[in-house]
């Protein structure tokens, strides 16, 4: 663990988010961890200059460019590939920390044998409250979302209320955009699902955690991070609902007959 080696590798796919990128890492470096870090941006071939700019201003970087656009999930199974650290920390390049983020939810991770992985609540820039945990997309779940209704039982709206994100503990699935993971957590589930390239990737992985392991995933509000919601796939303009259906089609079409249903926290 973390104790051992003392590395966290945190890593950052990025795609034409210079700015915002610019003020995730100053944010890190602003509260540094008491964890020996690392931290590798994977530039999905931005056309800002991504690259050049993080060489030059931030040097203890390390920068992976790829060629080509290959998506988010190649991005962060390549930078974990290539990372050193027994913690792994998933950012999205539109996040900013405020607090000592890495050293809380690290500490978190150590204390709880059970905790696979750990993640933030996040909130808007203006401080505000961000839905960022959700059950697994089953059919019923996504009637009850659509229709906007409250249930009881198995049958409960897809996203979690303010109530149950500010409760924390165990979750089903909180969006990667900043989730901090056990190294063995991440070998004994596998990397991310190539076959997801944008969408649906992360719900993937968090099924496949409570479907083939014992590790739990948590949400530890007393941490928070800034995020700025879909800054990259936003500029996907109508492509972005056409990549989100085709990834919730090929999530039912993997975990058919919707064994998500099944899945007890």
């Amino acid at each position: 663990m973390a104790e051992r080696r003392q590395i966290v590798s945190i890593v950052i796919p990025t795609w034409n988010q210079k700015k915002l990128l610019t003020e995730c890492l100053e944010s890190i470096l602003k509260y540094p961890s008491s964890l020996k870090t690392e931290i590798i941006v994977v530039d999905d071939a931005s056309s800002d200059n991504t690259s050049e700019y993080i060489d030059r201003n931030f040097p203890g970087v390390t920068v992976i460019k790829n060629d080509k656009n290959q998506g988010y999930a190649k991005s962060v199974n390549r930078a974990i590939e290539l990372s050193r650290g027994d913690i792994l920390f998933l950012l999205n390049d539109d996040t900013r920390f405020f607090q000592n983020t890495v050293d809380v939810l690290c500490n978190f991770l150590m204390n709880h044998p059970d905790a696979g992985a750990a993640a933030p609540l996040l909130i808007y820039p203006d401080g505000s409250f961000q839905v960022s945990c959700r059950r697994f997309p089953t059919p019923s779940a996504l009637i009850f979302e659509k229709l906007h209704l409250n249930s009881s039982g198995p049958f409960k709206r897809w996203k979690l209320n303010e109530k149950e994100h500010l409760k924390g503990g165990p979750v089903p699935q909180p969006m990667a955009s900043a989730l901090l993971i056990k190294r063995e957590c991440w070998e004994a589930v596998g990397p991310f699902d190539e076959r997801f390239p944008i969408f649906f990737n992360d719900v993937d992985w968090c099924y496949r955690v409570y479907k083939n392991t014992d590790y739990k995933i948590y949400l530890c509000p007393d941490v928070k991070v800034i995020h700025h919601v879909g800054a990259t796939v936003n500029t996907l303009g109508a492509k972005k609902k056409q990549e989100f259906y085709k990834g919730l089609i090929r999530f039912y079409l993997k975990h058919f007959p919707f064994k998500a249903e099944m899945v007890k926290l």
